[in-house]
Parts: C-alpha cells; sequence; structure tokens
C-alpha cells in the first residue's frame, strides 16, 4: 500500500514538472523591441524585451540578459493603459519582478511603475 502512495505522488509530481517545464510565457507582440528614454539619469540605457528574454543595458555598454519566466497582466479599469510585470531569474536563482505600464500610442510607450516620469519609446524597426 505504501509503495503504490509513492507511485502516485512521484507520476503526480512528473506531470506538474513536465506541465511547469513545458509552458510558456506569452510575451505580447506589443512588447517586443528595444525601449529608451530621453530622460538624462537614463542617458545610454536601454532595455529590450524579446518573446523570451528581458535585457538591460547600461550606461557602460554592460548588457544583461535574463529570461522570462512569467507575466502577469492587468488592465487598468477605463484606461487604455495596462499594467505588465515580468518575472525574471538572475543569478543565484533570484527572483526579480520587471512591473511598467504600457500605453498603445505612438507605437507604444512604457513609463516604469516606480518612475512615471520617465517615458520610455519602442526604437523603429530598420
Amino acid at each position: 500500500m505504501k509503495t503504490k502512495k509513492i507511485f502516485v505522488i512521484l507520476a503526480i509530481f512528473s506531470v506538474l514538472l513536465v506541465y511547469g517545464c513545458s509552458r510558456k510565457t506569452v510575451v505580447p507582440d506589443e512588447l517586443v523591441g528595444i525601449w529608451e528614454t530621453p530622460t538624462p539619469i537614463y542617458e545610454g540605457c536601454f532595455f529590450e524585451i524579446t518573446k523570451e528574454e528581458v535585457k538591460f543595458g547600461s550606461k557602460d555598454g554592460q548588457v544583461s540578459n535574463f529570461l522570462i519566466k512569467d507575466m502577469k497582466i492587468q488592465k487598468i479599469p477605463n484606461e487604455e493603459w495596462t499594467l505588465y510585470t515580468i518575472s525574471y531569474v538572475a543569478r543565484g536563482f533570484q527572483k526579480y519582478e520587471f512591473p511598467f505600464y504600457y500605453h498603445p500610442a505612438s507605437n507604444g510607450v512604457i513609463r516604469f511603475k516606480n518612475k512615471m516620469e520617465s517615458v520610455w519609446t519602442r526604437e523603429p524597426e530598420e
């Protein structure tokens, strides 16, 4: 009886593991691209969102890539803004969240949740 219980638990765990590993986060096309701002404190900085990663570029030219693990989407009632929260994992398996508001005007506008005064726009595609 105990062996059967262990087998059932292992089977359930295996199914959950396969499901969790195979599930892909869906990043909307409207977010994909390189985003920049004219805000002086971010001069030379950018971030890029792909279907799999979020990349942050710093003033000194370093680029850090992180795999997107999850994305939450919250439509703001009576507004055209949408709150997106990208979850990603950095070295040491520390989970981070990158929350921002998106507006579809003029090829898209992003404002960081904690820095609403900075306006980020997507680089035009070549």
